[in-house]
Parts: C-alpha cells; sequence; structure tokens
C-alpha cells in the first residue's frame, strides 16, 4: 500500500530523522544501509547518493543544504490542534515534510524475508523508484503573484528515500519510506517554493497500482503465484492467514492491550471497543528497534515457524512459469474494463485513473505502464485543453449535449399551461405562490424547479400536480428511489413511481406533464430516455431539484448540464421553512433556531466559511480526540433521545458509521432503551459495484451473497444463496445443497451482498437496505429507517409502524448512522454529524446536506475544526464531458457535427 502524511512538527521532524530514518532495521556483518536522495529537485540541490543528516535536517529547517541559507519563502506559522488529552496546543504549521510510505502486503515481507528471497527485497526497491518516477512529475507550486490565485506543476521533488525491513515489533515488514520536502523549485519565478502536493494526493492510488504491478510482476517471473484480493492488494499464495497472523505482533499487542485495561476498568466493555483498540495504538507506540544483525532476526523468525510451515515456505517458487500473453492483447483488454468500470459513473475522468485500474486489472501479467499508455493515447478521448490529462469519451458528450439542446430548444414550444393564472390557495405563501404560477405560465418542453433544502418544495409541487389536473392533463409524477416515491404519496401526490419503472414499462399518455422530483439525482442516460419518451408523446417535463445537494450515481449531472448550458431560467423558493424558530420552547431555543436557519441559508449560498464561523459561534462545533469523538457524540444522542426527539447521526464511510452505530446502540442498551433480549441474525449489507466489476472475479470473496430481484435460474424474487466458487464467466452459487452456475449475464437481477452476523432486540433501529413488500404486502423501501419491536421465533421481524420483515429479508444494517448521501430528503429535530477529517469525504454539497437536515438544531463532533473547515470548501461538482467542449455555445452547428457525427434529432440520434 502507499500511505501519506504530513509531518508539521520540526522537533518531530528532527526526532523522526533519528530514532526511524538515519538507518535500516538490521545491519548486514556491520554495515548500515543509508537512505538515498531521490529527485531533480534534490539533484539541483546537489544532493545525491547516501543520505547525510546534516542535509536532511537542514532542510527540516527550511534551509539550503549546502549553503544554510533559507530555502522557500515561506517559514513559521501556527494552529490550534487538540492533543490525545484533549486540550488545545500550538502547533506548527509550516508542514516540514510529507512522508510516502510503500508497503508490500504482508505475505511479501514473510517471502522476503523469513524466506530468505533478496531477489524480493530487489525488487520491491525497484518498484518504488518505478512508482516515485510517476509521483514526481505531479509536484506542483501556489502561484499567487499579480492577483493569479492556481496552481503551478514544477515536476521535481526534494526526497529521501529509506528501506525498513521491519515493525516495531520485530515482525517482517518490509517497506520504505519516501520523505518529500515541503520544496520545489519553481522555474518560472526561478525559485525555491513550496510544495503543492494536491495532485500527488489525488493520484495516489494510481502511484500504488504502480508499485503493486511491478512487484507482483517480478514475483511472478520470480515463480511465486499471487491471488488479487477485492479491497485492492494481493497476497502470494501458499502463505497462509495464520502465517501472516503470527508476523503481526504488533495486532495481538493491541489485543493484549485491551484486554488489559477491560480487565482493569470492566466498565468500558459497554464502550466501543474499536475506538479503545484506535486509542491505544495511537497512545502506546513502541520506540523503533534498531541496529539488529540479520542474520539474528532471521533466526527468529524462523524459530516461529512450525515443520508444515517451514515445508510450505520452501514450496512457494515451484509453481509453473506463467502464461505469457501478448502485452498489447493484455494492455488492450485491462484498458477497455477500466474504461467500462470508470464511465459507468463519471463522465470526465482523469487518465491516470484509467491506467491505475488497468494496471489494478492486469497486476502481474507482462505489461508496463507504458504499454497501457501506449493504448490510452490511440483511444480517441476528448480532452480538457486547460488539463490535457482530463478526459471523457464521445458518448457523453453527445449524451450530454443532446439533453440540453432539448431543453434549449424547447423554448417557447408549447402554449402555457393555464394563461393568466392565479393562485387562491391560501395555505401557500406569497413566494410559494408565485412559483405555482410561473410554472402554470411556463412555455416549454422542459420547465426547471429549484428549490433549496426545507424550502417547502415538495408542498408547493403538490399544488402545482393539483393544478395542472383540474386543467385535464395527467400528471406522472417520478423520482429516483422508491422512499422518494413514498414520501410523494405520503404527501398526497397521485401517479408516483421511480423513474426506473417508468423507463421500463415506456408508457405515458398524450399530452401528458411528467413531474420528475430529485432530477437532481438522475444521470444522463435516465434523463435522455426520460426527455426522450416525454418527446415522443408530445409530453412536457417539469424538472424539481437542486443541484447544491447530491448528485447522480450514473455518469453526468444532468440536471447541473440543463441549469449551466441551456439558458434556462429556473423558478425557485429560497425562504427556508425547514428551520422554523416558532418550534423552539424557550427564548433562547428561538435565537438558536434563527442562526441555524442562518448557517444553512449561508451554506447553500457558496458562503462555507461564513456558515462555519456562525456554528462555531453558536457552540455546535465540538472538536476532540479520536478517542472522545464517539464518546461526546453518544451522548449528545442519548440526551436527545431521553427527550424523544428526532435524530439522525451522519457520518462519511461505511467504516466509520458501523464503529457509530455499535457505539450508540451500546449506550442505548445501557440505558434500556433497546431490549437486553437478543436474536443473532445473518443480515446481507449490499456491496456497490460498477457493471464491470460484477465481471471480475476479484471482486468477491467467502462471504458473498446473492440475492435475487427477479426469478432466474430457478430463484424466486427475495431468495438469496451464498458464493461458493467462481470462473471467468459465472458465479457458482449454493443454496440448501443446490449447486447453481450464474452467468454474468444474470447479475443485473441479482444484488450482491456481503453477510454481516447482527444482534437485534427490541426497540432497535435499522436502516432498510432493498425495495421489497412487507408479510402484510406493504412497500418497503432502500434507505428507509424502521424500528424493531419484537423479533419471532421463525425469524419474522416485527416492526414499530405495524409492517412485518419475512425471514427472507435480511437486507438491513443498523440505523441510528447514515452516510450524507441517505440523509437527503430526510427532516428530523436534530442532526448529529460525525466529521472523520477525511479530506475525500468533505466537500459543499456534502457540509450544505448533512448541517440543513435539522429543524431545531445540529451538533458537529470533529478532530480537526481547522481541516474541516478548509474540506467544505471544496466543490463537489463533478466535472461534466461538456465543461471540456470548447466552443458549444458559440458555434452550435460546428459543435453538433463534432459530437454527433450525423444528422437526426438529438434525443434520438445513435
Amino acid at each position: 500500500m502507499l500511505a501519506a502524511k504530513a509531518q508539521y512538527n520540526l522537533g518531530n521532524a528532527r526526532k523522526y530523522f533519528e530514532e526511524h530514518l538515519r538507518v535500516g532495521d538490521y545491519y548486514t556483518e556491520g554495515q548500515q544501509v543509508l537512505g538515498q536522495w531521490y529527485g531533480q529537485g534534490a539533484e539541483k540541490l546537489g544532493l545525491s547518493g547516501a543520505t547525510r543528516g546534516e542535509e536532511f535536517l537542514r532542510l527540516c529547517e527550511n534551509l539550503h543544504p549546502q549553503t544554510g541559507e533559507r530555502l522557500t519563502l515561506r517559514n513559521k506559522t501556527t494552529r490550534v490542534e487538540v492533543g490525545q488529552d484533549g486540550e488545545e496546543h500550538q502547533s506548527a504549521n509550516r508542514r516540514v515534510f510529507y512522508d510516502f510510505t510503500f508497503s508490500p502486503p504482508k505475505s511479501v515481507s514473510i517471502a522476503a524475508l523469513v524466506g530468505d528471497d533478496p531477489r524480493i527485497v530487489e525488487a520491491h526497491d525497484r518498484a518504488v523508484a518505478t512508482a516515485l518516477n510517476q509521483l514526481q512529475p505531479l509536484a506542483a507550486t501556489r502561484v499567487r503573484k499579480n492577483g493569479q490565485c492556481t496552481d503551478r506543476t514544477t515536476g521535481n521533488i526534494v526526497a529521501a528515500v529509506f528501506r525498513h525491513d521491519t515493525s516495531r515489533a520485530l515482525d517482517p515488514h518490509l517497506h520504505s519510506h519516501c520523505i518529500v520536502f515541503n520544496a520545489t523549485f519553481d522555474a518560472v519565478e526561478k525559485q525555491w517554493k513550496a510544495l503543492q502536493n494536491h495532485d500527488m494526493l489525488v493520484a495516489q492510488k494510481f502511484i500504488e497500482n504502480v508499485y503493486y504491478h511491478e512487484l507482483a510482476r517480478d514475483l511472478r517471473e520470480f515463480g511465486y503465484a499471487i491471488e488479487n484480493k477485492p479491497r485492492g492488494d494481493f497476497e502470494i499464495q501458499g502463505i497462509s492467514p495464520a502465517l501472516i497472523e503470527k508476523f503481526s505482533k504488533r495486532h495481538q499487542e493491541i489485543d493484549q492491550k485491551t484486554k488489559e485495561l477491560l480487565a482493569k476498568e470492566p466498565e468500558k466493555a459497554k464502550e466501543n471497543i474499536a475506538a479503545i483498540r484506535e486509542n491505544i495504538a495511537h497512545r502506546e507506540r513502541p520506540p523503533k528497534v534498531r541496529d539488529l544483525a540479520l542474520s539474528r532476526l532471521q533466526g527468529s523468525w524462523k524459530n516461529q515457524l512450525t515443520a508444515p510451515e517451514r515445508d510450505s515456505l520452501r514450496k512457494l517458487r515451484v509453481h509453473e512459469p506463467p502464461i505469457v500473453h501478448t502485452p498489447a492483447a493484455v494492455a488492450e483488454k485491462a484498458v477497455t474494463w477500466a474504461e467500462e468500470h470508470l464511465f459507468e459513473r463519471r463522465s470526465l475522468v482523469n487518465e491516470h485513473d484509467i491506467w491505475r485500474h488497468a494496471l489494478e486489472h492486469a497486476r502481474g501479467e507482462n505489461i508496463s505502464l507504458a504499454d497501457i499508455q501506449a493504448i490510452t493515447r490511440e483511444r480517441g478521448y476528448i480532452r480538457d485543453q486547460n488539463k490535457p490529462a482530463r478526459v471523457t469519451i464521445r458518448e457523453h458528450l453527445q449524451r450530454e449535449w443532446a439533453i440540453v439542446c432539448a431543453a434549449k430548444d424547447g423554448r417557447f414550444k408549447f402554449a402555457p399551461f393555464q394563461s393568466e393564472y392565479q393562485s387562491n390557495n391560501r395555505q401557500l405563501d406569497d413566494e410559494q405562490r408565485r412559483a405555482v404560477e410561473r410554472i402554470m405560465a411556463s412555455r416549454g418542453f422542459v420547465t426547471l424547479f429549484r428549490g433549496g433544502a426545507g424550502t417547502g418544495k415538495s408542498f408547493t409541487l403538490g399544488e402545482v400536480q393539483r393544478e395542472l389536473q383540474k386543467t385535464g392533463r395527467f400528471v406522472q409524477v417520478v423520482a429516483p428511489q422508491r422512499q422518494q416515491v413514498l414520501d410523494l404519496e405520503s404527501a398526497g401526490f397521485d401517479h408516483v413511481e421511480t423513474v426506473s419503472g417508468l423507463l421500463a414499462r415506456r408508457q405515458l399518455p398524450r399530452d401528458a406533464v411528467l413531474l420528475v422530483d430529485e432530477a437532481g439525482q438522475i444521470g444522463g442516460k435516465q434523463m435522455h430516455a426520460l426527455l426522450a419518451l416525454a418527446e415522443d408523446n408530445h409530453a412536457r417535463v417539469i424538472l424539481s431539484g437542486d443541484t447544491r445537494q447530491h448528485g447522480a450515481v450514473e455518469a453526468s449531472d444532468a440536471l447541473r448540464a440543463i441549469e449551466k448550458y441551456s439558458g434556462l431560467e429556473p423558478v425557485e423558493l429560497t425562504n427556508i421553512r425547514r428551520q422554523n424558530p416558532a418550534l423552539a420552547r424557550s427564548l433562547k431555543e428561538r435565537e438558536q433556531i434563527k442562526e441555524y436557519r442562518q448557517a444553512v441559508t449561508e451554506a447553500r449560498d457558496g458562503k462555507l466559511t461564513e456558515s462555519f464561523a456562525r456554528l462555531e459561534r453558536m457552540g455546535a462545533i465540538t472538536q476532540c480526540s479520536v478517542a472522545e469523538q464517539h464518546e461526546k457524540l453518544t451522548e449528545r444522542y442519548l440526551e436527545l433521545a431521553k427527550e424523544h426527539e428526532s435524530t439522525v447521526i451522519v457520518s462519511q464511510s461505511w467504516n466509520e458509521i458501523h464503529k457509530v452505530n455499535e457505539a450508540v446502540r451500546e449506550a442505548l442498551k445501557r440505558e434500556t432503551l433497546v431490549g437486553d433480549k437478543e436474536t443473532v441474525v445473518a443480515a446481507f449489507q449490499p456491496v456497490d459495484m460498477t457493471d464491470a466489476q460484477k465481471r471480475d472475479t476479484r471482486s468477491y470473496n467467502e462471504n458473498t451473497v446473492l440475492v435475487f430481484n427477479r426469478d432466474a435460474r430457478g430463484f424466486k424474487a427475495g431468495d438469496s444463496a451464498r458464493l461458493h466458487s467462481l470462473t471467468d464467466t459465472h458465479l457458482v452459487v449454493e443454496n440448501e445443497n443446490r449447486v447453481v452456475p450464474i452467468a454474468f449475464k444474470y447479475l443485473n437481477k441479482v444484488t450482491l451482498c456481503q453477510q454481516r452476523e447482527m444482534a437485534l432486540a427490541a426497540g432497535d433501529r435499522l436502516q432498510l437496505k432493498a425495495n421489497g413488500r412487507s408479510m402484510e404486502n406493504k412497500k418497503l423501501a432502500n434507505g428507509e429507517l424502521v424500528t424493531v419491536k419484537s423479533l419471532a421465533p421463525d425469524g419474522r421481524i416485527a416492526l414499530a409502524d405495524g409492517r412485518t420483515l419475512d425471514k427472507r429479508f435480511r437486507q438491513f444494517v443498523r440505523g441510528y448512522a447514515v452516510t450524507s448521501y441517505a440523509s437527503q430528503g430526510r427532516s428530523v429535530n436534530h442532526v448529529l454529524f460525525c466529521d472523520s477529517a477525511a479530506k475525500g469525504a468533505t466537500n459543499n454539497q456534502q457540509w450544505y446536506v448533512t448541517i440543513s437536515r435539522g429543524k431545531k438544531g445540529i451538533q458537529i463532533f470533529t478532530m480537526d475544526k481547522e481541516q474541516l473547515r478548509d474540506n467544505i470548501t471544496r466543490s463537489g461538482n463533478r466535472p461534466l464531458a461538456l465543461d471540456v467542449a470548447p466552443g458549444l455555445k458559440d458555434s452550435r452547428n460546428m459543435a453538433v457535427r463534432r459530437i454527433q457525427g450525423k444528422r437526426g434529432h438529438f434525443l434520438h440520434a445513435r
């Protein structure tokens, strides 16, 4: 793997070198293993060969390694950090260096160091060097002169590489630290400046896969067989999980420390064990042991082996040589797979992402990165003129342009829905009434209706449907998700179904009105199909949504393309009604809700730092240590639960959600808000995969379960079957002693899941992860939050709302914490946000959606306020294919010929 970490503290940086980086973990007959300088920047500073301490430490202090003069302009600023004690401390803000650490899978370290194969160590060094050669060209610096606010690629780094061979527990652990200093030479300004490493971090997975591929290719040439894993890495076949665990003593040490703590403080057994382990790992790191003889270490490792384990290591290299395929054919197949995987959900990608996934798909094959790059050069991608490494395909560009042209060309095509219409509905306020009147007076094929979070958009749309029906028109209402359909039906809408349901039956009365709710979550393919269906039936379309919230899963945010390029002016609601001061129970709460509403307004309007600052002044942002985060969040959740306030927790990753869910549930059990009589069930959590991943055998493991959504191969809808084995064209599943091959072509009829054991009791909250029907034949919706009332001995689960889950329905997870995407459309009294400080997980859309869910309040728990403040200013908008197509707005006819390639109506061009 490739891990990246910034070092801010100068004192720690010095200590890092002295104790951790100066020499390797062993020496051979007294010869130390020194670090090596790397990079064009290092060469420019006169650095080459072995790393000397004086030079390294001068660079840590931002000094020229030869002259001792200051290197870059920026030197010292400070920031506030929360330490492990939970207290705030002033810390250095200048990044001293970045530590990029390359580590092979544990089985590779065992084969190299316990199996005594020095070729693997050499292969590791070569793979690291090859990966660094791809990392260096991504180096950049900020440009702030003459009012500019951009980045400039410099393509040079100053780095020192140190190889290590053991973990802190003295287990075999081959890895290399690449210390990249915070300095790069700007050839335009002719000076050394701070390094901007954004593109390096964006490409981190690409660099990791360059390293993995080069290493795996050498391993196969040495005679080792490799097995790719669903998590993205690989292991050497023949090295058992038990042996890997034996040489993972750091994990065992943490296990032991956890047991000792729980024995000493048994009350902690009711807390989140994962958080306790994480805190121990950070708090009790043993010092690095250095300068041990290799022979002594290897003797110790080999003494830990059993006779069968020794025998298995000896047999590792007796595999048949790999079958050699033509490099061009292998690269072609790998790139095609990568394109199918990426362009299913993204209309514009970085070219290095194609390289990354192609390398992963062809890992260990006899091809190089250059072979893959040769294929992509001939692909005919449409490239961003400003950033040529960003590419799209003609299919996406043509579809987005067809959608935009359908909306643009349809302006003034129809008579108004109703001339001189005036609303007399006294339940509408002035803004809502004007919105209804504007929609009724609209004349376009497409009418846009934008409503921000909590503005009463659904209530207004209900009035629109009723008024349109009065004119004799049939109004078909659709939404992307079944949960949204249920919400619309509950709100009184008629003729409601999912987008996919309507497109499957392809029936729409002539001259109907197609009212599309949550249109911002519809991708290019479905939007194109909806508009074509409407046009075929002389229907009109009303698109209701908010592109400032989360967009589509599939490629192309179609509503944003229409807003950005069609010239249509949306009818809009801006007054927020969700955060209503009238809900307050005191004057203080009333003022808090007013402030809260203003913070949501600022987030909607793009004033992210102002929104953050307002919530901070309100005391709504709690900064705490890793160990305290879940504890404080759980305490607040309990307080609200006891007050019977509806609450949702929003977190950023499924790993974090599982931790939060378990912590909250344990707290609820202690307070007897969840029953103590538990039943353990096998729950199925769907695994999100693209179609390309579903056809890739690496995507599966032994816990994979298939749940059938439709009848297929003798299975009924709702049946489940465990994965038995895999071939290149089939999944083989097992159910009740039946073994059945399922061809990949049937995978659109199944949901792929991972099985998790889950203890359930009365009062538990669940999030359903599939559509279905209850035993009473009532609808069940994917994403719906439900509460367990009781569990029957035969597996049925009675819900508090009167529905019952059949014993076959097991697609659910705990429902106290959800993703930001899953929270969209929900309205509760209070929202709690558990921030993981992960840069890639937070952006302006996530912030706006998350903080706007509550009616009364929000509380945010973060480990780093400053990092969170920075993260929320990142745009969550995915780039469109149209964004990189020059001249579309200025030269329409030329653009049409270029991207369509033939005449014919846009919506029906193929």
